[in-house]
């Protein structure tokens, strides 16, 4: 798997690396995800790939999310998962642009919660400022405590390099969220962290701080790697 070498460290800030591999990103993914044929084919190799894995066939929870138009489609995989008889959760986002959460973490937070979902064509709503589908309030949410040893959780992010580290949109959301699950379980309960991205954003340097969780897998149209 090919890594670019972007030369971040002509930047002085932490902010100002992540602002440039932002724009390098998706100045990639642009013209990458213009081509819908390729999109598919990607998306279903990386079908191929997690499917055949023992962390997808192990994991009684499975934690994703509804993909960006530049992002793998992980919804056949969804599908497949609900066929398999797994639990299949979905995050609605809390933000200064959803309103009042309902009864969870406080709003303009821009925290998520994860909803279970049975039914991929059922209740959802796009209320939101990136116009994602989301779970309606009327579905079940996580309690964190429920979640089973061996759930995996898909992590979406513009750049990720092979040790785990992972540059996400900028809002936070994913990061908070783990942050929570990492405060309220054991080690030996958290889910396994795979991140999701297309090879052409695979990176050697990202810049991180104090708090950031490294994925253990990366999946991507090229198969499904453990992180070193």
């Amino acid at each position: 798997m090919a890594c670019h070498t972007p030369d971040i460290y002509q930047f002085e800030t932490i902010t100002e690396q992540k602002k440039f591999l932002r724009k390098r990103a998706k100045s990639f993914l642009k013209e990458y995800c213009a081509d819908q044929a390729l999109m598919e084919q990607a998306s279903l190799s990386a079908l191929d790939a997690m499917v055949k894995s023992s962390i997808y066939q192990e994991a009684p929870f499975i934690l994703s999310f509804m993909p960006l138009k530049d992002e793998l489609d992980l919804i056949p995989l969804m599908k497949l998962a609900l066929k398999d008889g797994k639990k299949l959760l979905i995050p609605r986002m809390y933000s200064p642009e959803s309103g009042p959460a309902k009864d969870e973490v406080k709003p303009n937070s821009n925290d998520m919660d994860f909803f279970f979902v049975d039914d991929l064509d059922g209740s959802f709503d796009s209320d939101n400022s990136f116009s994602i589908r989301e779970p309606s309030l009327s579905a079940k949410k996580l309690l964190l405590s429920e979640l089973p040893p061996s759930s995996l959780m898909f992590v979406p992010g513009l750049a990720f390099n092979l040790e785990g580290d992972r540059l996400g949109r900028g809002k936070g959301f994913y990061d908070r969220f783990i942050s929570r699950l990492a405060q309220s379980l054991p080690e030996e309960k958290m889910p396994l962290l795979c991140g999701v991205c297309f090879t052409i954003c695979v990176t050697k340097g990202i810049p991180v701080e104090e708090n950031d969780r490294k994925v253990d897998w990366l999946l991507t149209e090229y198969g499904l790697v453990q992180m070193v």
